[in-house]
């Protein structure tokens, strides 16, 4: 684990602390000239729990020169240890994922902060009014695992619809199920398709090839898209109605917070199936339960929850669900690209770069 060296952590207690007065410190020379060859460097805390262990980022980072501290999971700013908070509160610069809220109480213990670096697609988990009054530049790598995660949710739309780990289940309990069961055809279904980013045109592609019908609600059509794979702008509660699989790819609002719920379930056709790989925010979980147990819809497929880590739930019960720990997007690739491309973001901004990914412009007017 990379940490600040001695000298930058001492000189930085006194500041924080206030409790070593001007000259009582004795350093030592070598740590004097350490610390005086790294003048013009910079700070950056790295919270995660995967980026430590991706050496094409971490490489990345070592190469800048900067002094670099890593705290190797998502843990809460306010529930840091000692050493780490006055990494933070040194910290020009933080890479993270999508962990515990960063809101004003945690901007508070970054008052040298200049930007917050994401190393995932959404940005619901930090205060971007708060960040932009702050100036506080925030970035994210939207779209850069848009591949992984649109075939992850056509294997988890394929699991659930198709019923394999339904199948997987039955032949290891002894059951030969193939008299018994059955399933619904993917071939020439009808899938609604709710979000149209990157991820959702890249799932499109892949729909396609099954020779489904696609609807898409979204507020941004593509008419060339919608041309070239047969795509039908509908609706919400249309979508909701018609759509035999019913795929969720939008980004997490206030507007979308809970845009399904149980009147959205009642529109659902009870053989109808949701894959859900955005958030978990965007469902009901209350309403999502009740109707998966009343069979008032068939299925789901859920990679996303609205507390994560999901570690104990009324869903694991049930066998007309099957749930992944969100890792639609953690292939290998997925996850490199996505972390060097942060700190890439990150370095850009302490060079005085506005990267391409910037997501509250605003902050630099501040």
């Amino acid at each position: 684990m990379h940490r600040f060296n001695l000298a930058c952590k001492l000189g930085s207690l006194a500041r924080l602390f206030g409790i070593i007065h001007e000259g009582s410190l004795n350093l030592q020379p070598e740590f004097i000239k350490m610390n005086s060859s790294k003048i013009n460097s910079s700070n950056i805390l790295v919270l995660s729990d995967s980026f430590h262990t991706l050496p094409e980022a971490v490489a990345t980072l070592d190469a800048s020169g900067h002094h670099i501290t890593y705290v190797d999971d998502l843990t809460p700013w306010a529930d840091l240890q000692p050493a780490d908070r006055l990494a933070l509160h040194e910290a020009q610069a933080v890479i993270t994922g999508r962990g515990p809220g960063i809101d004003a109480a945690a901007f508070s213990l970054a008052p040298n902060l200049q930007v917050i670096a994401l190393h995932t697609s959404g940005s619901d988990n930090v205060d971007l009014e708060e960040a932009t009054r702050r100036g506080v530049l925030v970035t994210n790598v939207k779209g850069v695992n848009a591949e992984q995660c649109a075939e992850f949710a056509m294997g988890l739309m394929l699991s659930v619809v198709r019923q394999i780990r339904t199948g997987d289940r039955a032949i290891r309990a002894g059951r030969w199920a193939s008299r018994t069961q059955t399933s619904m055809d993917v071939h020439g279904s009808t899938m609604g398709v709710i979000g149209f980013g990157q991820i959702a045109k890249a799932f499109v592609t892949r729909a396609h090839a099954f020779g489904a019908r696609i609807l898409v609600h979204t507020r941004t059509p593509d008419p060339a898209l919608a041309k070239e794979f047969g795509v039908e702008y509908a609706s919400l509660d249309e979508v909701l109605r018609r759509a035999d699989i019913v795929c969720l790819f939008a980004s997490l609002t206030p507007e979308t917070r809970r845009m399904i719920g149980a009147r959205e379930l009642g529109l659902m056709k009870p053989s109808a199936f949701l894959i859900n790989i955005a958030r978990g925010e965007l469902v009901d979980q209350d309403a999502l339960l009740e109707a998966l147990r009343t069979g008032d819809i068939a299925g789901a497929g859920l990679d996303v929850f609205e507390v994560e880590p999901l570690l104990d739930s009324p869903l694991f019960a049930l066998d007309n669900v099957v749930l992944t720990p969100h890792q639609a997007g953690l292939t290998q690739g997925g996850k490199v690209g996505a972390a060097v491309r942060a700190a890439r973001n990150a370095l850009d901004v302490l060079q005085g770069t506005i990267p391409r990914d910037a997501i509250n412009r605003g902050a630099l007017a501040t």
